[in-house]
């Protein structure tokens, strides 16, 4: 028995296929897999576990749900401009989906990606967001990008801590956030990053 057949909402093989267990240093288990077109469920509910200061600090406002056309912005994607991991609990009741990892090709500098990563409060300050931003990076290679772009609120200290860890600089203020650009670098694609983390187009 593999860690997918309790997960009934992961219908798409491929998403199977490419999903990876992982053990947080807080001793918690998740499986990173692709999100699906099936994860609309899953992310309105993480969406109601996150506190109103983690939806602040992720949202730059107070959004407390999705429209059903963003639902489906966020979960039917194309795997080559719109890439999106998520964390799924391995050992909580209905495996509930607890962190959100995504980028977005600029259509305008194919070479740069605007990127976000959510992760519910219950689950923060456990490495998870870590292994997230890793895993865009290798799937950012994969695609050819040469940087990450994201838009954080300066009292997010915890985010431009992480950011700077892969070598995340500030690069401009913009209505009083922090635009932070992080390189996409060769190494992310060699095979000791890559190994189960490459996703490719669904078919």
């Amino acid at each position: 028995m593999t860690p997918n057949d309790h997960d009934p909402n992961t219908t798409a093989p491929w998403a199977r296929a490419l999903s990876f267990p992982a053990l947080l240093r807080d001793g918690r288990r998740v499986r990173i897999r692709p999100i699906t077109p099936t994860d609309k469920t899953r992310i309105v509910h993480a969406m109601e576990a996150m506190s109103p200061r983690t939806r602040y600090l992720r949202f730059h406002g107070l959004r407390t749900g999705f429209t059903e056309p963003e639902l489906r912005h966020l979960t039917e994607l194309d795997y080559e401009d719109h890439v999106a991991w998520g964390a799924i609990a391995e050992d909580e009741p209905g495996r509930p989906g607890v962190a959100v990892a995504r980028f977005v090709r600029d259509p305008e500098t194919p070479d740069t990606a605007e990127f976000s990563i959510t992760v519910v409060d219950a689950w923060q300050r456990s490495g998870l967001g870590s292994l997230l931003l890793r895993t865009l990076l290798v799937s950012a290679a994969e695609r050819k990008l040469r940087r990450l772009v994201g838009t954080v609120l300066p009292e997010n200290t915890a985010a431009l801590r992480m950011f700077e860890r892969f070598g995340g600089v500030p690069s401009r203020f913009d209505d009083e956030a922090v635009i932070v650009e992080i390189p996409v670098m060769p190494a992310h694609r060699t095979p000791r990053m890559s190994r189960e983390i490459l996703v490719r187009r669904p078919a």
